[in-house]
């Protein structure tokens, strides 16, 4: 059995044929998350921080790209950019995560 092709750096993200089925995926690491959904012939993918919901919360970051496996690399690269941005802020302090990452 051939080996799957991992597309991002840190999150496990279902292959597009998940989200050809009309799959959503939900994701987080720390106070970092993102929304995948499936809409029509499109990938929607949604970026927040924090401990709460969706839907109670403000979105960073919106993308969107086609419903194919050139637009879910795409959308998977955006994710990996978006947490590299966050990275950047949690190691500034200028968003808080529920650990502590300090330097040693």
């Amino acid at each position: 059995m051939a080996d799957k092709k991992k597309i991002s750096m840190y999150f496990d993200i279902p292959e597009i044929s998940w989200f050809t089925e009309g799959n959503p995926f939900i994701g987080s690491e720390n106070t970092f998350n993102f929304r995948i959904k499936p809409d029509d012939d499109k990938l929607r993918a949604s970026i927040w921080y924090g401990m709460k919901c969706s839907e109670l919360s403000e979105m960073c970051a919106d993308y969107e790209e086609d419903k194919s496996a050139e637009g879910h690399e795409a959308l998977i690269r955006h994710i990996d950019e978006e947490y590299d941005k966050y990275l950047g802020k949690l190691e500034s302090g200028e968003v808080t995560g529920r650990r502590t990452y300090r330097k040693q």
